[in-house]
């Protein structure tokens, strides 16, 4: 079988090892078992002399048929492929920031939902026992409620003392003298006051009568604490009116016994609506048990009728206690 070089097209010899005419090296197809780079199979046309090319090979036309099929086998460069660079700059992907926005949003919707159930809960605990009523009765223990601080319950001073500071005691050895002026000072501060906790015991017997049957239970505590509150202010000022120990030489220890006298009258008045209220607050339906409720109100009154000795008694006595300014 006739061979031709891969490189130049020329004819070899049989046993030829290189190229005689361009010197390539002469692949073995009979020893050689491994795979070309690159085959190409098919049937190529065989190409025509030109009648004016001195060079051009021209095969037997006896000998071969008019087309050939051939194998070409096209060396390959042992060449590494070329290798692309690395990138050192890898973008964000673009739907980053998006997940990121989403999951941010997600998290405020649960803070905002959160907030709305604490809100919630707080009006329906807190906000919601006190309706209408409990808000009218709001504004009544604001009205009826006598804030009582030390320089309103106690006078500047030592309440006992009753003597000029500078009056030392006499030469012959006696107690120094009372000072009238400032005992009268004194009781004229407590006894204005009488008229102002007069009307505060007014208040609460009026708000009794007005609420001491309602069911809601809020509104006669709110109601009730007041009466208290009142009470214990009372009940302060009488023990330092009695303390003040005015000697009955004083031209106003009458004064003085007809005030700790009114500040009883009240502490009686106020401490019967106290225990009535108590009674009130046992009950949920107080309306079932309204007699066993009034029955500390009516201890106290005069006999066959609905009057208060202590109220007739604060009504007459009153004009009468106010202290006498001695010059």
């Amino acid at each position: 079988m006739s061979r031709y070089c891969a490189s130049c097209g020329k004819l070899l010899a049989d046993d030829a090892k290189f190229c005689t005419s361009c010197g390539a090296p002469v692949e073995q197809t009979t020893a050689s078992n491994g795979q070309p780079a690159f085959e190409q199979t098919g049937f190529l046309d065989t190409p025509q002399a030109k009648p004016d090319d001195p060079l051009a090979y021209r095969p037997d036309p006896a000998a071969s048929p008019a087309a050939v099929e051939t194998t070409q086998r096209i060396p390959v460069a042992d060449t590494p492929p070329q290798q692309q660079p690395a990138s050192t700059y890898a973008p964000d992907s673009p739907q980053a920031p998006a997940a990121k926005k989403s999951a941010t949003r997600a998290l405020v919707a649960v803070i905002v939902v959160l907030l709305a159930i604490i809100i919630a809960l707080v009006i329906f605990f807190v906000i919601k026992p006190f309706d209408n009523s409990a808000t009218q009765t709001t504004a009544e223990v604001a009205k009826l409620h006598h804030d009582v601080d030390d320089d309103d319950l106690k006078p500047l001073g030592n309440p006992n003392s009753l003597y000029d500071d500078d009056d030392d005691d006499d030469e012959d050895g006696g107690e120094a003298s009372l000072s009238e002026q400032n005992l009268y000072r004194r009781l004229s501060e407590y006894y204005d006051l009488l008229e102002d906790l007069d009307s505060q015991v007014r208040a609460c017997a009026e708000t009794f009568n007005g609420s001491y049957l309602e069911e809601d239970r809020t509104t006669r505590q709110n109601l009730a604490d007041v009466a208290e509150r009142t009470e214990d202010t009372i009940e302060q000022y009488y023990d330092i009116v009695e303390d003040l120990d005015v000697p009955t030489s004083s031209k106003n220890y009458s004064s003085w016994k007809d005030i700790i006298a009114l500040y009883d009258d009240l502490d009686h008045r106020i401490d019967a609506i106290c225990d009535a209220w108590e009674i009130s607050l046992k009950y949920a339906k107080p309306a079932d048990h309204k007699n066993e409720i009034v029955a500390p109100l009516s201890r106290d009154n005069v006999a066959g009728t609905n009057d208060n000795k202590y109220r007739l008694d604060f009504e007459e006595r009153y004009p009468g206690a106010k202290p006498v300014e001695v010059n």
